[in-house]
C-alpha cells in the first residue's frame, strides 16, 4: 500500500512539474499570436468595401445636391410660367398691349367694356389668353404637377430621418455608427435623380397640354373673329342689294302701269326681296351666335353686347409646304407631349429596374450592415440561408433575376411601345393636317384673287348694263334678276374668301403648332 502511495505521489509530482514548465510557454505563444494576428484575406477585402466616414459624408452630400437640383428645376419652371414671350410659345403678344390689358384678367367689367366697343384681333387674343377658363384649368394642372418635384425627394428624406431615429447602435463594439440599408444606396445618377427626371418629363407634358389649351382657344377666337367679319360684311351687302331691288321694283311698277311689262315681274322682285330679308335675319342670328362664342372664350356672360371687329387686312402670303412639314415636327405640341410621356415611361422602367437591382450588379452579394447583431448569443436572425430549395443548388441564389420580368414591368414596357406607336401616328396625322391646312389657305388665296380682280368687277358691270337696259326695255326681266343675283353672290363670295384667308391661316398655324416667320415678306419661301 505504501508502495502504491509513493508511486501516486511521484506521478503527481512529475505531472505538476511538467505542467508548471509548459504553462509559461503556452501563455507566451498565445500572447504572441494575439499580438501578431491578421484577419483572413476575405475579411480584408470585405472591410475595404465598407464605406468610410468620408464616403458616408460624400453620399449625404450627393443626396443633398440632387435635392437642390430638383428644387432648382421647380424654380425655373415657376419662373417660366410667368413669362409670356418665348420662342416655343404658340402665342407671342405685343408686350406693351399685353401689359395694358393685364388688369382685364381679373376685372370682368373692364374686359366687357373693351369688347363692347370696336375691338381688334390682337386685343381679343390677349383677352382669351388671360381669361379663358380652359387655359386657366390647364395652368392649374401644370402648377399641380410642379408640386410633384417636392414629392420626388420628400419620401427619401423622410426614410432617412426615420432611420436616423430608429436605427440600431451597437455601442459596445466599434464606433457609434448607425447602419443604412443597402436599398437606399444606388450608383449614379441615383434613385432621387431618376425621380426628378420622371417628374421633369411629366411637367414637360403638362406644359405642352397648357400650350394645346391656349392654341385651341386662340384658334377658335381667330376663326370666330374672321367669321364675324364675314357676317357683318354679308349683312351690309345684303342691305345694299335690298335697296337696289326696291329701286328695281319701282321701275317694274312704272313699266307695268304703262303696259310695258306684266305684273309677274313685280311679284318676282317681291319674292326675291322677301328671300333676302329672311337671309338677313339668318345672318343676324348667326352674328349673335359668334358673339356668344367670343364671350364664352373670354369668360363673360352671354347677355353682354359685343362690338364690331375692326377691319383687318388678311395676309395673302402662302408658305412653302415642305418647310412647314419640318417645322411642324419640332413645334407641334402633341408630338412634344408624346415624346415627354415616352421619356417619363422609359425612366419609370429604369427606376423600377434600379430598385430591383443596382447598376453593374445583380444584387446577389448585398447584405444589411448587421454582422454584429446576427452572430453569437445576441443574434436576431440567421445571417445566411440555412435551407436550400429543391430547384436550386446549395450556395446558389434563390431568385437571381427577381423582378426583372415582373408583370408590372412587362405591362409598362408594352405601354411604352404603345406610346411609341402613338408618336408615329401623331407625326403622320400632323403631316396630313398641315397639308390640308396649306391647301385651304392656298385655295382661299387663289379664289380671293379671282373674285377681287375679275368676278366682282364683271358682275358689277353686268348689273349696271342690265339695269339701264331694263329701264329702256332692251333687256328682259330674267336677265336683270340674274344680274342682281350674280352681283350679290360674287360680293358675298369675295368677302367669304377674305375671311377664309384668316380662318385657313389660323387652322394652318394650329396644325403646325405655331406661326412661321413672317418678318421678311420677300423671303424666297413665300410665294
Amino acid at each position: 500500500m505504501d508502495k502504491v502511495m509513493k508511486k501516486a505521489v511521484f506521478s503527481w509530482w512529475i505531472f505538476s512539474l511538467l505542467a508548471g514548465c509548459s504553462l509559461p510557454a503556452g501563455y507566451g505563444e498565445l500572447s504572441s499570436n494575439l499580438a501578431h494576428y491578421e484577419p483572413p484575406a476575405l475579411y480584408k477585402h470585405y472591410a475595404r468595401l465598407q464605406p468610410t466616414p468620408e464616403a458616408e459624408a460624400g453620399h449625404d452630400q450627393a443626396f443633398r445636391e440632387q435635392i437642390e437640383e430638383i428644387k432648382e428645376r421647380k424654380r425655373r419652371w415657376e419662373e417660366a410660367m410667368g413669362v409670356v414671350q418665348g420662342e416655343d410659345r404658340f402665342f407671342r403678344p405685343d408686350p406693351d398691349r399685353f401689359n395694358a390689358l393685364l388688369p382685364g384678367a381679373t376685372n370682368p367689367a373692364q374686359a366687357g367694356v373693351l369688347l363692347s366697343e370696336p375691338f381688334s384681333l390682337a386685343d381679343l387674343e390677349i383677352l382669351v389668353f388671360l381669361r379663358n377658363p380652359g387655359v386657366k384649368a390647364a395652368k392649374r394642372d401644370l402648377r399641380a404637377t410642379l408640386e410633384s418635384y417636392n414629392q420626388a425627394w420628400n419620401l427619401d428624406e423622410i426614410l432617412r430621418q426615420y432611420m436616423a431615429f430608429t436605427e440600431d447602435l451597437m455601442t459596445g463594439i466599434g464606433p457609434m455608427k448607425g447602419r443604412e440599408p443597402v436599398e437606399m444606396r444606388f450608383p449614379f445618377p441615383g434613385v432621387t435623380a431618376l425621380k426628378g427626371e420622371i417628374v421633369n418629363q411629366e411637367v414637360i407634358a403638362s406644359s405642352e397640354s397648357l400650350e394645346i389649351a391656349r392654341r385651341s382657344a386662340l384658334t377658335l377666337a381667330r376663326k370666330s373673329y374672321w367669321n364675324l367679319r364675314y357676317v357683318l360684311d354679308a349683312v351690309r351687302i345684303t342691305e345694299e342689294v335690298l335697296r337696289l331691288l326696291e329701286h328695281l321694283e319701282a321701275v317694274a311698277r312704272t313699266r307695268y302701269e304703262v303696259g310695258k311689262t306684266s305684273f309677274q315681274d313685280v311679284i318676282k322682285i317681291q319674292i326675291q326681296r322677301d328671300r333676302l330679308r329672311e337671309e338677313m335675319n339668318t345672318l343676324k342670328e348667326r352674328q349673335r351666335n359668334l358673339e356668344v362664342v367670343i364671350l364664352e372664350l373670354v369668360d363673360l356672360p352671354p347677355e353682354l353686347t359685343v362690338g364690331k371687329p375692326l377691319a383687318l387686312n388678311a395676309v395673302r402670303a402662302v408658305p412653302n409646304v415642305e418647310r412647314l412639314y419640318s417645322l411642324a415636327m419640332n413645334r407641334k405640341q402633341e408630338i412634344r407631349r408624346t415624346k415627354a410621356r415616352i421619356g417619363k415611361m422609359e425612366r419609370m422602367i429604369e427606376l423600377a429596374e434600379t430598385r430591383i437591382y443596382p447598376d453593374y450588379s445583380m444584387n446577389l452579394s448585398l447584405y444589411q450592415d448587421e454582422a454584429v447583431s446576427q452572430v453569437g448569443t445576441m443574434r436576431k436572425k440567421e445571417p445566411f440561408s440555412v435551407t436550400t430549395t429543391a430547384s436550386m443548388g446549395a450556395g446558389l441564389p434563390r431568385m437571381p433575376w427577381f423582378g426583372s420580368s415582373d408583370a408590372y414591368l412587362r405591362e409598362t414596357r408594352q405601354r411604352l411601345e404603345a406610346l411609341r406607336e402613338n408618336l408615329r401616328q401623331v407625326e403622320t396625322k400632323t403631316v396630313r393636317k398641315v397639308r390640308e391646312g396649306w391647301f385651304r389657305l392656298d385655295r382661299a388665296r387663289r379664289e380671293e384673287a379671282l373674285y377681287a380682280l375679275r368676278v366682282v368687277n364683271l358682275s358689277r358691270a353686268a348689273l349696271e348694263v342690265s339695269a339701264r337696259g331694263y329701264e329702256t326695255g332692251k333687256v328682259s326681266f330674267a336677265d336683270v334678276i340674274a344680274s342682281y343675283t350674280n352681283w350679290l353672290e360674287a360680293n358675298l363670295a369675295l368677302k367669304r374668301r377674305l375671311s377664309d384667308l384668316g380662318v385657313a391661316r389660323a387652322e394652318l398655324e394650329e396644325a403646325v403648332g405655331g406661326s412661321w416667320d413672317q418678318r421678311e415678306p420677300n423671303d424666297s419661301s413665300e410665294r
